[in-house]
């Protein structure tokens, strides 16, 4: 009889203890949420202008020369960065397609004309105060031993000459290169009359001077 009622009030005890453990009881929460999270990537953004074009990705006929020996060129190419990244430096690479005249003189083979069109300045504003305060010209090797800096010679300068010029002060300020020179009098011949160059500058711009 007395072990019944143990195990009955175990029971009720166990009983109510599940109860207890199934019970629900009430708490208050609140939620909201962070939205809009949008990752972007910044920009640089090259903007070439020249005496011609204005602020576009590429401009074309910056320099040129149609002359007699000695006559002389000169031009600007104005480099700025629209985006929202700074630019540390800009490279420079030159390539010359040289064409042969069809007719006269010209069709005799002599030493191709970007030998002789000779560089007489080559300058780059480094923080685009509009001065040329960087002369290039002193760090160009005379490549073809004909004693004058030419266009032959900015061609065929190693890849590292022209990659470091530095992209300091306003980064939407006008970064100014120019180039001046002529068709050298001395070392242009007959056969150079009609022949052409076709001359590409290809500008890189560069976010760390790691690049």
């Amino acid at each position: 009889m007395i072990n019944s009622r143990i195990l009955l009030s175990a029971a009720s005890i166990a009983a109510a203890g599940a109860l207890v453990i199934g019970a629900t009881f009430a708490f208050f929460s609140d939620s909201g949420t962070s939205s809009d999270n949008v990752f972007n990537s910044g920009t640089l953004n090259m903007q070439l202008s020249d005496n011609n074009q204005e602020d576009l990705d590429s401009v074309s006929g910056t320099w040129g020369l149609a002359s007699a020996p000695g006559d002389t060129f000169t031009g600007d190419l104005r480099v700025t960065n629209t985006g929202s990244v700074a630019a540390n430096h800009i490279e420079l690479q030159f390539s010359n397609v040289v064409t042969d005249a069809g007719s006269g003189p010209g069709t005799v083979s002599t030493i191709p004309l970007d030998r002789v069109i000779e560089i007489t300045t080559f300058g780059w504003d480094t923080d685009g105060n509009g001065s040329v305060d960087a002369d290039l010209l002193p760090g160009v090797t005379q490549t073809n031993g004909n004693g004058i800096i030419d266009l032959d010679d900015l061609e065929n300068q190693v890849a590292d000459d022209f990659d470091d010029l530095s992209f300091g002060g306003t980064q939407s300020a006008d970064h100014v290169l120019r180039i001046a020179g002529r068709l050298s009098p001395t070392q242009t011949v007959d056969q150079h009359q009609g022949d052409s160059v076709n001359m590409t500058l290809t500008a890189t711009m560069n976010q760390d001077a790691s690049q």
